[in-house]
């Protein structure tokens, strides 16, 4: 089972992933939070980690950016085991 240090890996790898794109693509916060009709101090704080994201609220980030969700299964090494075991 994860714990509350996976977790935050995940969260800030996903923060991570988004100012990544926002970088790519030349896109401000300010122009990002205009594309999802919220003010640009509460896009702040979902970046910074200050603020919690739902997973609705990701999705819609997401797409703003052109960006989806893939799920894929962990690897043995990922889930905690060792290579070769499944």
């Amino acid at each position: 089972m994860p714990n509350y240090t996976d977790k935050m890996n995940v969260d800030y790898k996903i923060r991570l992933r988004i100012r990544e794109e926002m970088k790519r693509q030349s896109i401000t916060q300010a122009e990002l939070a205009r594309r999802l009709g919220i003010k640009p101090p509460s896009l702040a704080q979902i970046l910074s980690g200050h603020r919690g994201i739902l997973p609705e609220s990701l999705m819609n980030v997401l797409t703003a950016l052109g960006l989806t969700v893939e799920i894929s299964p962990l690897k043995p090494i990922e889930r905690g085991l060792p290579p070769g075991d499944e």
